[in-house]
């Protein structure tokens, strides 16, 4: 059997799944939710503020976090997190670039950057989960086996499967973010200036000095690029953890923790620095471009790439090792 013969039957077999048109008809239902929700959210605010001045509703939000500051029970995380955005959104007021500019792209750029470390993850998780357990569970792996084909070809043929299905995961929802959005806010907006470079500490601390205005589908490219990578660690990840378990069911829970306890994890247990060798935690790669302080002291842009990628290559170094010598036949 040719190798490209696998890698189409695979992304085929997974394409016809319902799971994967489950998840793509999640992708543009969860996309409408938000537009309405964002779209309901700016006209209670223009009625409460009497305006649409966006440099009055900016304003009104540095308020509010100036506020939110005073709580004694924020932790040092969310603290710097706020502090972070304060002094962005001062910034953003001097230089006169509205960060909430309506449209589509915009929209495209917030749903990136919040869905990188959870919502994205997970939805990979169960596309991921049972590109191998399935087959084992289901005795199908056998007949491929019979085929006369490696089983190291096997596996790299799901390996490529679903790393173009996570290509196109992300493509899909680039395009639900823009079609679906552009209906409640319009399709304008790729070529707004933004601010970029924004440098945060995890303690807070904003440097302003390689700041410097970009268009808005630059930083989109960015981001989506940066999201399919933390995509695709996931998919490695999840991939191990298919050859490893036979059951899908216990797969899919396996990841769906590691993802929530890592995004507890970057919130709630900041100070433990060891916890930022953990690759669920390094997931939100987008917030160096956007300007967050990272979760955990110490992890910058080049750490947080790094230890994806280990991670990724060791958990297809065990894939494969796994996968070749457990007994499929008995």
């Amino acid at each position: 059997m040719v190798f490209h013969h696998l890698v189409s039957n695979e992304i085929s077999k997974m394409v016809r799944k319902r799971r994967y048109q489950v998840v793509l008809l999640i992708v543009f239902a969860l996309v409408a939710l938000f537009s309405y929700g964002e779209q309901q959210a700016a006209k209670a605010l223009t009625q409460q503020l009497g305006t649409s001045d966006w440099h009055v509703q900016v304003q009104e939000e540095i308020t509010r976090d100036l506020n939110e500051l005073q709580s004694p029970f924020l932790s040092s995380g969310e603290k710097a997190a706020i502090s972070a955005a304060i002094k962005e959104a001062e910034y953003e007021l001097q230089h006169n670039v509205n960060p909430n500019a309506p449209g589509a792209p915009s929209f495209m750029r917030g749903f990136i950057d919040d869905g990188t470390t959870l919502l994205i993850p997970m939805l990979v998780v169960v596309i991921a989960s049972d590109m191998v357990s399935s087959e084992m569970s289901g005795g199908t792996i056998k007949m491929l086996l019979t085929r006369g084909v490696s089983r190291f070809q096997v596996l790299l043929g799901k390996v490529v499967a679903l790393f173009l299905l996570v290509a196109l995961l992300m493509a899909t929802i680039a395009v639900a973010a823009y079609v679906v959005s552009g209906l409640f806010f319009g399709y304008q907006g790729f070529n707004l200036p933004i601010l970029f470079g924004f440098h945060t500490s995890a303690s807070g601390y904003v440097n302003l000095s390689h700041v410097y205005t970009m268009a808005l589908w630059r930083y989109l490219v960015m981001a989506y690029g940066l999201g399919f990578v933390s995509s695709i660690s996931v998919a490695a990840l999840s991939l191990m953890v298919s050859t490893l378990v036979r059951s899908t069911a216990s797969g899919i829970g396996i990841m769906m923790a590691a993802l929530i306890a890592g995004a507890l994890l970057a919130n709630l247990a900041s100070t433990w620095t060891q916890a930022k060798y953990l690759p669920m935690v390094n997931l939100a790669l987008t917030g160096y471009l956007n300007g967050s302080p990272p979760p955990i002291n110490g992890m910058t842009f080049t750490f947080s790439l790094a230890d994806l990628g280990v991670s990724s290559l060791l958990a297809l170094v065990v894939s494969f090792v796994v996968f070749i010598r457990r007994d499929m036949m008995g």
